[in-house]
């Protein structure tokens, strides 16, 4: 998730493509709106995969001044302001909502996730992806009482939420959303020095345990 993170001058625009993200954009949608968009890299990254009008978010006048040469449409917005009534940002609907680790950057993110369900169409899907704080490598720093934040990752200093498997399942639940996937990404650890089973065991492992191996979590809902 960290790839494409560029740092000038104190300020750090976002560009990457979560992989897992892009899977379960539906592929008949055609009105997208990607909450924290940065440099406009994923939602590029679905209009070469299929025709579809994207209207991006960001905080950041440099990230939406790149954005705006790769998406339709883009708003410069602070993201917190959108639990306010008179925060209407667009008259549009969407039939996709992307927030990709954006809502752990939030002050009210299940107050916001509300608001955007007025964007999204009724036979639409919000698509979540969320950092899961309690990661095995994590947890053992925690068991041996280290808790720093980072300039990057799981602990990054400007998350102001964190989550776990349930937490963030119930983040979206009571936003207003039924839940239809719940999934985990990681691998287990060391499982790249047995390469002939080693995605294997990422696969079990992360089915099995997803709170524990998985490094972010993925959920898809609808109204």
């Amino acid at each position: 998730m960290l790839k494409g993170v560029e740092n000038t001058y104190e300020k750090i625009v976002y560009g990457a493509v979560n992989k897992s993200v892009l899977e379960r954009v539906p592929l008949n949608v055609s009105r997208i709106l990607d909450v924290g968009c940065g440099d406009g890299s994923f939602g590029f990254a679905i209009k070469l995969r299929q025709a579809a009008y994207i209207h991006g978010l960001t905080y950041s006048r440099e990230e939406a001044d790149r954005a705006k040469t790769r998406l339709d449409n883009v708003s410069i917005l602070d993201l917190n302001d959108l639990i306010q009534d008179n925060c209407n940002f667009t008259t549009e609907y969407f039939d996709c909502i992307v927030c990709s680790h954006i809502l752990e950057h939030l002050n009210w993110p299940k107050q916001i996730l509300s608001g955007l369900k007025n964007y999204l169409a009724d036979d639409g899907v919000l698509i979540v992806a969320l950092p899961n704080v309690l990661a095995w490598r994590q947890r053992i720093l925690f068991l041996i009482g280290y808790f720093r934040y980072t300039s990057g990752g799981i602990m990054d200093e400007t998350h102001f939420r964190f989550f776990d498997f349930q937490s963030a399942i119930n983040l979206v639940r009571d936003s207003g959303f039924v839940k239809i996937e719940a999934c985990g990404q990681g691998v287990f650890p060391f499982s790249k020095y047995v390469p002939w089973i080693g995605k294997l065991l990422d696969r079990i492992a992360v089915s099995l345990f997803p709170g524990l191996f998985s490094t972010q979590f993925v959920i898809v809902g609808k109204k």
